[in-house]
């Protein structure tokens, strides 16, 4: 995860603009995660930077722009074991609440978290929280997959969109009448059923599920 926090950290000390314009670096960052329609600074952004960074480092993001998406992404680890770069989520106002904070693992003191993070007093910077407010801690393990190409499913999905198209055609090829509508019929259902499997491993891996 060292390489997403490197991304994060180029912009440490990027600020909102106050009054009426906007830094168009924060709305391009919600264009990334696919938040094109959001034009201003003043939407909470926290979740945007974090999508943002992940996808600028070749890491899958949730695109959500809302916090405790992350909840699911990637693997959970321990808050001693947390390296910088972990996406670290947190609690806001209350812990069964639906509001939260995303950022990144800086360090941890005791009983306090450094988080780098974008939206943290309008600005991306290192800020202190406290540990207990910590939800959960993710990381995208050595083994993860960040190329779709590199799902398993998805290569599945493929082979089997293949091969429907050659027994379809090979099956046409050699019938005629009703015998060559029902082939056709039963190759396009295998070619639907593949499609769905790659809709929703592509869905999926927005989540950080491989």
């Amino acid at each position: 995860m060292q390489n997403v926090y490197d991304e994060a950290v180029k912009h440490n000390g990027l600020k909102e603009i106050r009054g009426a314009a906007h830094n168009p670096q924060i709305v391009q960052w919600f264009a990334d995660v696919g938040h094109s329609w959001v034009q201003d600074d003043e939407t909470a952004w926290c979740a945007a930077f974090v999508g943002a960074m992940l996808i600028k480092a070749g890491l899958p993001s949730t695109k959500a722009l809302n916090a405790r998406s992350y909840m699911t992404w990637g693997k959970e680890v321990s808050l001693e074991d947390a390296e910088p770069g972990d996406v670290v989520v947190l609690w806001r106002e209350d812990p069964s609440s639906w509001k939260g904070h995303v950022a990144f693992f800086h360090s941890k003191n005791g009983g306090k978290v450094s988080l780098l993070g974008g939206n943290q007093n309008n600005a991306v910077n290192v800020l202190v929280y406290a540990a207990s407010r910590v939800l959960s801690v993710r990381r995208m393990t050595s083994g993860t997959r960040t190329n779709r190409a590199q799902s398993t499913t998805i290569q599945a999905a493929a082979v089997q969109v293949a091969s429907g198209l050659g027994a379809g055609g090979t099956a046409i090829g050699a019938l005629d009448g009703t015998a060559q509508i029902v082939a056709m019929v039963f190759a396009g259902v295998v070619i639907l059923a593949a499609l769905w499997i790659v809709r929703e491993r592509l869905s999926k891996w927005a989540a950080g599920d491989r």
